[in-house]
């Protein structure tokens, strides 16, 4: 049996329902990986600690990439990492474009 046909009126609230959902998404993105602050009804404190495990997950990404990468910096990987990820989402491409654009991070700080 087909389905009733959406009246314009529907379709205009349920645009507007994709539209808020995609806007709280991008919120709770932004706070997980680019330092955004905690949307409402989200624990910051919960949050902080989702943000630094992403972090971390993406760190050891890297440095399994890139181990040379980890090898130079020595202790100041997990540092130069962070404020690298502070200003870059994860590209596309997976760890291996992630690990090329922080080593281009580095040689325009005089790092590599």
């Amino acid at each position: 049996m087909p389905e009733p046909a959406a009246s314009p009126a529907s379709s205009a609230s349920l645009a507007d329902a994709r539209s808020a959902l995609a806007a709280a998404q991008a919120e709770l993105l932004a706070a997980l990986v680019a330092g955004g602050r905690a949307p409402d009804g989200f624990d910051p404190g919960r949050l902080a600690v989702q943000a630094r495990g992403l972090l971390a997950k993406r760190r050891g990404s890297v440095a399994r990439t890139a181990p040379d990468l980890v090898e130079v910096l020595g202790a100041e990987f997990a540092g130069l990492f962070a404020a690298y990820s502070a200003e870059h989402v994860k590209p596309e491409g997976g760890s291996r474009a992630d690990a090329r654009d922080f080593a281009v991070w580095l040689r325009a700080r005089g790092r590599l």
